[in-house]
């Protein structure tokens, strides 16, 4: 195969890919748009990253895909507890977080997407085992899932949320730089601190901080 035509076929499965996806995320802007409107923001940023880290061009397609669908499984979590304000009951945080197992399930079961499912079923694992559903770690984690749980997580903090206002962008970094290691892979960490550093102009002064809950 000619460097073109490999070229056009990495284009065209990207393209697919793409087109698949976006259906799943039509149903879950349906179910619920702040999800929805969440996993689009990660995929643009989950693709910066993905490039900062050099891996090549369908790897870094299929992680911003990834980032869009790495909450489908919330499809089977009624809106009414993904809105919920105060504490969670037990019972409603294993719900909430079996929606990691469910969006890979959901991904088996829709042809041409199966290889994402087990990125998506572990965007919530940690880097030192404590994550769920499996407690994988290190590089136990696959990369992607690592990569976009470091965006997702760097979101989740710089968003208003039903049971918590957002934190300033300077306090979530010093939070991400202070979990790099424990929950997050540190390389990857490192990686997006220093693209969000480009972003917005000065670097900051590391101080601990707590861990992330």
């Amino acid at each position: 195969m000619t460097p073109g035509m490999r070229s056009r076929t990495i284009e065209d499965n990207g393209r697919w890919l793409r087109h698949a996806v976006d259906r799943l995320a039509d149903e879950l802007r349906c179910h619920h748009q702040p999800t929805a409107d969440h996993s689009h923001r990660l995929a643009r940023a989950t693709r910066r990253l993905a490039d900062r880290l050099g891996l090549d061009a369908l790897l870094a397609t299929e992680s911003e895909l990834v980032a869009i669908v790495h909450d489908v499984g919330k499809l089977a979590v009624p809106s009414e507890l993904l809105d919920h304000v105060g504490p969670l009951t037990t019972r409603q945080r294993d719900v909430l977080r079996g929606h990691a197992v469910a969006g890979a399930e959901i991904l088996t079961h829709r042809a041409g997407l199966e290889h994402l499912a087990p990125a998506v079923r572990h965007v919530h694992e940690a880097w030192d085992g404590s994550g769920y559903p499996d407690r994988l770690a290190g590089e136990e984690i696959p990369l992607l899932a690592r990569i976009v749980g470091v965006v997702d997580a760097y979101d989740a903090m710089t968003n208003d949320r039903a049971y918590r206002p957002a934190l300033g962008p300077v306090e979530a970094r010093l939070r991400l730089a202070d979990s790099a290691g424990r929950q997050f892979d540190p390389a990857v960490a490192t990686a997006y601190l220093q693209e969000l550093v480009d972003q917005t102009g000065p670097r900051f002064v590391r101080t601990p901080r707590a861990p992330l809950i």
